[in-house]
């Protein structure tokens, strides 16, 4: 569209200026002839007896003075500007300086003013990126260049034979299922976007699956109609995949680009991509592989189609999808057709393919045909463990750039028990708010209360454990679980001791149980378990329940696990805490 209005306006430019020097001409013939008749009709005046000299003393139509030979200029001729030297530049950087108008020493780098070669030169400053064409764009990096050589094999070897069907029989589609949909509309005066809303695109697609639409240059309202039509048809606007055009080609000057009705002349083209279901790309690599190409495609155009779009745009699709049923709409008879996909061709396209015809790849193209289409997706679905999708080799999974890992919910697992006369203490945390202080169950000699607090101790607040003996004749219930008891021990606490709530975590408190003045007895601890579990991240509040001892003989102290890595304690095997 972009080179038909190009030609368009360098037609119309042309035309006006053969008008131009033809109306010049003309007019140039007409003062001709009248001076040529004054001259005529004054020696006829002149001729008579009586001559009216006073008529013939009339001047003639004045004629331009000749042009000069060496016109002036028309502004004064500038004096060009020297630049200082600088001397305290090292010799190498003054010699770039005084070589290259647009060196800058500070930075070591040539800073070219693109914008102002455009408008000198007409020339488009995406004209200059390089490693634009695909085949130098990883020169400089071996793993990258391997990993698109691997992907291309793998997909040429895991793709269906090239089918084609007329936009009429567009129905005969029905009940199938497609990973990737491509659209490229053919806007008109009688195609327009509630025409495209009206394609059975949600009936075609698979969950998941992607739509890429092509939406225009952005200047109309290509871009918000375009969302639009996705979200009536179930997507949800992802990305946004953006093809800047050169004109190596089609420059013919400044002044010269198609005319537009914006401010900036419009150099891109968006094609906006839609996900339907849930893809996440660090868990669903099976059926996606982010981050192999860019969003970005610069390509200079087809002159011979110029509604043509990149065919990069194929290579994108299937490096990004690893879903093998394809399709694409509104394609084109002498480009779209392609090994792996099922090209439903414009009206205009529908009847220009042959029997014998030839993808650009040299694949021999066949007209639809459900059985076939559906018997190469069973096969190649079965050499991929029954899902419809290219596999995936461990040097491609090795090489694809990978999304980095978020850190996972690292809740640090609660109660921590203690060792007791040499027995060895359980403690079991809960990630939720599982303190339960109030299924305990006891022994009929125990006598449980809500104990004061000791004159000596402050309230305090711990963080991430906190301590609470047991050498208590009881057992404690953690959850929904009950304790268990034994010996005849007695019950001391740390009372009104809290764990510190952290984020978005509320803090839990612990009261006083037991009696204070048996905090220390014969110069020893009883016993100490660390109860407060955290939980961190978006994990909410993990509070472990107190630990559970179990103590036999003497009184010792023991280490029940640590609270940041949850619970390592020791009960024969031993057991790993909750994370």
């Amino acid at each position: 569209m972009t080179d038909i209005g190009s030609i368009s306006a360098v037609a119309s430019t042309t035309d006006v200026l053969d008008s131009a020097n033809n109306l010049l001409t003309s007019h140039r013939k007409l003062l001709t002839y009248i001076r040529n008749s004054q001259r005529a009709h004054r020696r006829q005046l002149r001729a008579l007896a009586t001559a009216p000299n006073d008529l013939a003393n009339f001047p003639l139509i004045d004629s331009p003075e000749p042009s000069p030979v060496h016109s002036p200029p028309s502004s004064p001729q500038l004096a060009p500007r020297t630049r200082p030297q600088r001397q305290d530049l090292h010799p190498a950087k003054r010699a770039r300086v005084a070589r290259y108008a647009n060196y800058v020493p500070e930075e070591e780098t040539i800073r070219n003013d693109y914008s102002q070669r455009y408008v000198d030169s007409g020339e488009w400053p995406q004209n200059r990126v390089l490693g634009a064409e695909p085949s130098r764009r990883f020169e400089e990096y071996p793993k990258q260049q391997r990993l698109l050589g691997l992907k291309k094999e793998s997909v040429d070897a895991h793709a269906t034979p090239p089918f084609f069907l007329p936009f009429s029989h567009l129905s005969s589609l029905h009940h199938q299922k497609f990973d990737v949909i491509l659209l490229d509309p053919p806007f008109s005066s009688s195609f327009g976007w509630d025409d495209l809303q009206a394609l059975p695109v949600p009936s075609l697609a698979a969950d998941p699956s992607f739509v890429f639409m092509w939406v225009g240059s952005g200047a109309g309202e290509g871009l918000e109609r375009g969302r639009e039509v996705l979200a009536k048809w179930g997507y949800r606007r992802c990305e946004d995949v953006v093809w800047v055009k050169t004109n190596n080609t089609t420059n013919r000057g400044p002044g010269t680009d198609p005319p537009t009705t914006s401010l900036l002349t419009r150099t891109k083209q968006h094609c906006l991509m839609g996900i339907r279901g849930t893809v996440r790309r660090s868990t669903d690599s099976w059926f996606v592989h982010c981050n192999v190409d860019t969003d970005v495609i610069i390509w200079e155009g087809d002159t011979a189609d110029p509604m043509r779009k990149p065919p990069e745009m194929y290579t994108l699709i299937e490096n990004f999808c690893l879903g093998t049923r394809r399709l694409e709409l509104f394609g084109r008879a002498r480009s779209s057709l392609r090994r792996g996909w099922v090209t439903v061709l414009t009206a205009s396209d529908g009847a220009k393919v042959g029997e014998h015809t030839r993808t650009t790849e040299g694949d021999v193209v066949h007209p639809w045909n459900k059985d076939s289409w559906e018997e190469a997706t069973r096969h190649l679905a079965s050499l991929a463990g029954g899902k419809c999708v290219v596999p995936n080799s461990q040097e491609i999974d090795t090489l694809r750039p990978k999304s980095p890992m978020r850190s996972g919910n690292s809740g640090v697992s609660g109660g921590v028990g203690v060792a007791i006369s040499g027995g060895v203490g359980v403690g079991v945390g809960s990630t939720g708010m599982g303190m339960n202080a109030g299924n305990m169950n006891s022994d009929p000699n125990m006598n449980i209360q809500h104990a004061r607090r000791p004159p000596s101790q402050n309230p305090m607040m711990v963080s991430p454990m906190m301590g609470m003996g047991m050498p208590m004749d009881m057992g404690m219930g953690i959850g929904n679980m009950m304790g268990l008891g034994m010996g005849n021990m007695g019950m001391m606490g740390m009372g009104n001791m809290g764990v510190l709530g952290m984020g978005d975590m509320p803090g839990a408190a612990f009261q006083w149980v037991g009696d204070g003045d048996r905090i220390w007895e014969d110069g020893m601890m009883a016993g100490m378990g660390m109860g407060g579990g955290m939980g961190m991240g978006n994990t909410g509040m993990g509070v472990g329940g107190p630990g559970m001892g179990i103590g036999m003989g003497n009184t010792r102290m023991g280490m029940g696990g640590m609270g940041g890595m949850g619970m390592h304690g020791q009960w024969g095997q031993g057991y790993d805490g909750f994370q």
